[in-house]
C-alpha cells in the first residue's frame, strides 16, 4: 500500500526510502533471531529454576528425616523408645538409676521464639530507568520483579521475589505464577512478594535505596508481620508487602518516579 506523500517523490527519492526499508527489514531481522535467543535462554532458566525448586525441595525433605530420626535416636538412648532389635516391652529393659533431684525451691523453664530465626539480604539492582517504562508498556505489565530467592533454603516455602513498579501501579508481574496469588488491585512502588503456599510463617522485613554516592539508605522502619496459615492446604496466597501498599499517594520516599 503506497502512502499518499509516495506520489510526490522522485524516483530517486523512492529508492532511498526502499534501501530505507530494507535496511529496517534487516535490522527487525537480527533483533527477531536475538529475541529468539532471549526466549530460549529464558526458557532455559525457568526449568533450571524449576529443578533448583525440586533439588531444595528434597533438601527439605532429607533434612525433615535427619531430624526425625535424631529425635529418634535420643529417645531410645533416654530409654523411652525402643531401638531396633530391643525388646518392644520398655519394662523388659534394665532398670536405670534415677538421679536425685537437687533439693531447691527454685524451678526454671525457658523457651525461645528466637531460635529459628533465619536473617538473609538481598540486593537487587534495576539498571537503565530512564528506559523502564518503555520497557514495561512493550511487555504489556506496570511492573519489573527480580530473581526468585531463598530465605531459609531448608523450607520449600521459604521463596521471595521483589518487586518494582515505577508509577505505583499494578504488581502482576506475569513473571511466575506461583507469586501472582494476590488481590489484582493490590498496587505499589516496591514491594516484597513471597511464594504462594498455605503454610504460615513470620516476617521482618526492611527496604533500602542506594543513593548517588554508593550508600544504602534505610526506607521506613523494619516492618514485623505474621502471615497466618490457610484452613486448606490446597488452598494458597502469596503474602505481598510495601512501605506503600496502604498509602494512596504512591513512590519511593514520597517522590514521584519522575521526581
Amino acid at each position: 500500500m503506497a502512502d499518499v506523500d509516495d506520489e510526490h517523490l522522485t524516483a530517486a527519492e523512492i529508492r532511498a526510502r526502499i534501501a530505507e526499508q530494507v535496511a529496517m527489514i534487516g535490522t527487525l531481522q537480527e533483533e527477531a533471531v536475538t529475541a529468539d535467543r532471549d526466549i530460549a535462554e529464558a526458557s532455559e532458566r525457568q526449568r533450571l529454576r524449576r529443578e533448583l525448586d525440586e533439588k531444595r525441595s528434597m533438601v527439605a525433605n532429607f533434612g525433615a528425616l535427619v531430624r526425625h530420626k535424631q529425635s529418634y535416636r535420643r529417645k531410645i538412648d533416654a530409654d523411652v523408645a525402643s531401638g531396633p532389635g530391643a525388646p518392644d516391652d520398655l519394662s523388659l529393659l534394665p532398670p536405670t538409676k534415677k538421679k536425685r533431684a537437687p533439693s531447691s525451691s527454685l524451678a526454671k523453664s525457658t523457651i525461645s521464639y528466637a531460635s529459628d530465626v533465619v536473617k538473609r539480604e538481598f540486593i537487587w539492582e534495576v539498571q537503565g530507568l530512564s528506559w523502564i517504562e518503555q520497557k514495561l508498556t512493550q511487555e504489556g505489565r506496570a511492573c519489573t520483579n527480580s530473581n526468585v530467592f531463598d530465605v531459609d533454603a531448608s523450607d520449600a516455602s521459604s521463596k521471595y521475589m521483589l518487586v518494582f513498579s515505577p508509577r505505583g501501579g499494578s504488581l502482576k508481574h506475569d513473571a511466575d505464577d506461583d507469586f501472582m496469588y494476590f488481590d489484582d488491585d493490590l498496587a505499589g512502588t516496591l514491594a516484597l512478594i513471597r511464594r504462594a503456599d498455605s503454610y504460615g510463617t513470620s516476617l521482618c522485613y526492611r527496604f533500602f535505596l542506594r543513593d548517588a554516592s554508593g550508600e544504602f539508605q534505610p526506607l521506613g522502619e523494619p516492618t514485623r508481620v505474621a502471615v497466618a496459615a490457610l484452613d486448606s492446604a490446597d488452598d494458597i496466597e502469596s503474602f505481598v508487602g510495601g512501605p506503600d501498599l496502604e498509602t494512596e499517594s504512591k513512590g519511593l520516599f514520597g517522590l514521584s518516579f519522575d521526581a
